[in-house]
This record gives structure tokens, C-alpha cells and sequence, in this order.
């Protein structure tokens, strides 16, 4: 995890306790973050991380997190995963 200003970039691959962790960094942050960005060639490992983001971008409508927003992602080990975004 990266943060510069109020964008945070981090790896999809974080273990379920790097979830843990990354959330309770986030959360008490949130009114000052304005962007979650997402390292290019980082893979997905847990589907926890797309919860937590899910959640955190309910929490925080005006939250910017592209990632969600693509709704897939193509991995070249596990192929392409989509799911339903809605705003």
C-alpha cells in the first residue's frame, strides 16, 4: 500500500490479514481519502478485497475507486472476473 496525498494505491494480492490491516488503516482515513487505486499486474487473491472496497465506496459515495468501476478484470493466471457494479 502507497499513499500520496489523498490516494491510496494497493496490491490486489494482500493477504486476508493485509485486508484486516489495510481496513483498519482505512476506515478512521476515509473522509480524507479520494481515491483507491489499484497496482497494474497485481492479482487478485481474496475476494475480501472487493468487499472491502464495495463497502468502503458505500460508505463514501463520492470515493473514487476505478477499479470497481471497470466491473472485470483480466488475470493472466486465473483468466477474467466480472461482477456487477452499480452506482
Amino acid at each position: 500500500m502507497q499513499l500520496d496525498g489523498d490516494i491510496i494505491t494497493i496490491d490486489l494480492s494482500m493477504s486476508l490479514e493485509d485486508i484486516l490491516n489495510f481496513e483498519d488503516f482505512v476506515r478512521p482515513r476515509l473522509e480524507y481519502i479520494q481515491r483507491i487505486e489499484v497496482e497494474h499486474g497485481s492479482v487478485l487473491k481474496s475476494s475480501a478485497l472487493l468487499a472491502l472496497l464495495w463497502s468502503l465506496k458505500q460508505s463514501k459515495q463520492e470515493l473514487n475507486i476505478p477499479f470497481l468501476e471497470q466491473e472485470k478484470a483480466i488475470f493472466s493466471q486465473s483468466g477474467t472476473l466480472h461482477w456487477i457494479y452499480v452506482n
